[in-house]
């Protein structure tokens, strides 16, 4: 079992996004990898095409998944709690980290299509 880096969930497998720390740029130069649950790639997604729409407005903050101090935007994160259900509450995430999380984003969801034409069988071509 493994931790969603953004909203602690525990799952037995995480999506791997990679950030670029900037205390650790030296250290580490393309970056380390953050793991991150489906329901908060999600919702990060959704910032980053609300961002690049600029329907929403940035703060400043220091962002959970990098550790960067400048821009933020909210990222809406569903945390579970045996009392409450669901607790909804919103992680600062930078424009760095976002566009990670979309190329993550688009790369997971490829994967899937893919995997789901080799359950169905239409992967493969017919030579005629």
């Amino acid at each position: 079992m493994t931790d969603c880096d953004l909203c602690g969930r525990g799952i037995p497998t995480v999506i791997p996004v990679r950030v670029n720390p900037p205390l650790l740029k030296f250290a580490y130069p393309e970056g380390v990898w953050k793991g991150l649950c489906e329901t908060c790639l999600d919702s990060a997604q959704k910032t980053y095409l609300t961002v690049d729409n600029e329907e929403i407005s940035c703060r400043r903050g220091k962002c959970s998944l990098c550790g960067k101090k400048g821009k933020v935007f909210p990222v809406e994160l569903q945390i579970p709690s045996f009392s409450k259900g669901i607790v909804k509450k919103d992680a600062p995430v930078c424009s760095n980290c976002l566009k990670a999380v979309d190329e993550t984003y688009v790369r997971y969801k490829r994967k899937q299509i893919n995997e789901n034409e080799c359950i169905h069988g239409h992967e493969h071509v017919h030579e005629h």
